[in-house]
């Protein structure tokens, strides 16, 4: 068997266990090839030649996740990923089993689940289109304030560096959004505008119900205009209905589609699976890659 480990040592506290994992995994005859990204190796140069491996093992953090798999999207070989970032809110969606042990027999046995990306496009400074993978979520408005505040304290603090960007933020600032999606035209104001592939985040809390990774919809939802403080119904709700089947999200309206164009009256910050961007055009268009992915998962997973 060949196994490609690509690893982000730059990833988060836990960015040593990828090795317990490698030794957990090796059993005679197989090839270990081990893959270093960061300042001397990109994610595309790591992936290069993906396919001539039998399995492909991805470690580091929900944004280099997001990077190395927006580079695997299509090619079909099986992938794990391996939680070695500060949140770790992919792999968590999946739900494998944690330990280094579990995770290395569930790579050896290889038993995949057909997952969606979205795909995000915005024009940058220079005017010139972008585009990224995206595998968990998105967005314009709140949420970029909170991922760029939290940035230079969250691989020290870990997830207390988010909740502490978030009080940082007591009046977030409101926008126009008009959004096109799948020929239907909606407009409102809100604090933000987030686009999710999958929406669990900590404590198991679904922040768009019914949002799955598998579905071929991408979920589009707007926050209401808010003080920080002002959102404690939405957090309330996620705590007692974390599925948010009952209570449902308060203060957000949401929709589901193939594919959105999203515009943003003024211009707020964005970003996607915790990596800023910026985006002074005010607009982003979302679109879902359906089963591009082939991801590795156990029984206990939420996609068995």
């Amino acid at each position: 068997m060949r196994y490609l480990i690509v690893h982000n040592p730059a990833s988060g506290p836990s960015s040593d266990e990828i090795y317990a994992f490698a030794h957990a995994l090796a059993t005679p005859g197989d090839e270990i090839c081990f893959r270093l990204i960061g300042e001397g190796m990109e994610p595309e140069e790591a992936c290069a030649d993906v396919r001539a491996f039998d399995r492909v093992v991805v470690s580091g953090g929900d944004g280099t996740v997001s990077n190395v798999l927006d580079c695997l999207r299509g090619t079909h070989v099986p992938i794990l990923v391996f939680p070695s970032g500060t949140a770790n809110l992919f792999f968590n969606n999946i739900g494998n089993a944690p330990e280094a042990a579990a995770l290395a027999a569930a790579c050896r046995r290889g038993r995949c689940a057909s997952v969606d990306m979205g795909e995000l496009y915005w024009r940058d400074e220079a005017g010139d289109i972008q585009r990224h993978g995206f595998i968990i979520i998105a967005g314009s408005g709140f949420d970029a304030a909170i991922m760029e505040k939290a940035a230079p304290s969250k691989n020290e603090i870990g997830e207390i560096a988010y909740a502490l960007a978030a009080l940082s933020t007591p009046e977030p600032q409101v926008a126009h959004f008009t959004i096109e999606h799948d020929g239907v035209v909606d407009e409102l104001d809100g604090i933000g505008c987030m686009v999710g592939n999958t929406a669990v985040i900590q404590n198991d809390i679904n922040l768009f119900p019914d949002c799955r990774m598998d579905d071929g919809m991408i979920d589009i939802a707007v926050i209401e205009p808010a003080r920080t403080v002002e959102l404690l119904p939405t957090l309330l709700a996620g705590v007692f209905d974390p599925a948010g089947k009952g209570l449902g999200r308060p203060q957000f309206t949401t929709f589901q589609a193939k594919e959105a164009k999203i515009t943003c009256t003024p211009s707020l910050g964005m970003q996607f699976d915790g990596e800023v961007i910026p985006n002074n055009g005010g607009m982003f268009g979302a679109r879902v890659l359906p089963s591009c992915l082939d991801i590795i998962i156990d029984d206990f997973s939420k996609l068995a």
